[in-house]
């Protein structure tokens, strides 16, 4: 039988945004949220594709309660201290403060740290710098693995893989507290 014929068809649909939003709505200047919210409204996309211009180039990295040291199992407790970057070129998207409880029974992230460049080197270093500003103690956390993989010669030169953090987890964690 046909297509037509059969009566079943199989579509994906995935109507929400991805976690990685924030580095589109960095180097657009574009609220994706809001834009999603008036098409759910019924309202027309407020640009087309030919109308968006990107703009430098942006970096997200995630910053969770997790102990890179024991296969990056979430690490529950209070968040004694809880300082996110405040510079220039950074967006911090988090949902908890000092004084929060970091429960085991959900998502362990604690904030979304996402830098913009007018390049990726840029981008790398004030990353880097966002990375060395942030404050956190309580849970056991990967700070210093992100930071020791934002500095990672392979990720600086963009020569790197999916299999990077394996091959080089015990150089990426050594920094770790």
């Amino acid at each position: 039988k046909g297509l037509s014929e059969s009566g079943f068809y199989f579509m994906e649909m995935n109507t929400r945004l991805q976690v990685e939003h924030p580095v589109t709505e960095m180097i657009t200047g574009l609220d994706l949220v809001e834009w999603q919210i008036r098409v759910a409204s019924g309202e027309r996309l407020p640009k087309l594709q030919d109308d968006l211009a990107l703009c430098g180039h942006a970096i997200e990295a995630r910053l969770y309660a997790e102990d890179p040291d024991h296969g990056f199992l979430p690490s529950a407790g209070q968040l004694k201290v809880f300082r996110p970057p405040t510079s220039k070129g950074v967006r911090v998207d988090t949902g908890v403060e000092a004084g929060a409880q970091i429960s085991p029974f959900y998502d362990p992230m604690i904030a979304k740290i996402i830098v913009q460049g007018a390049d990726r080197a840029e981008a790398l270093d004030l990353m880097q710098a966002a990375l060395a500003e942030t404050r956190v103690a309580g849970p056991k956390t990967n700070l210093a693995f992100l930071s020791s993989l934002i500095a990672h010669p392979a990720v600086r030169a963009g020569g790197f893989d999916t299999g990077l953090i394996d091959r080089e987890l015990a150089t990426l964690t050594a920094g770790a507290v």
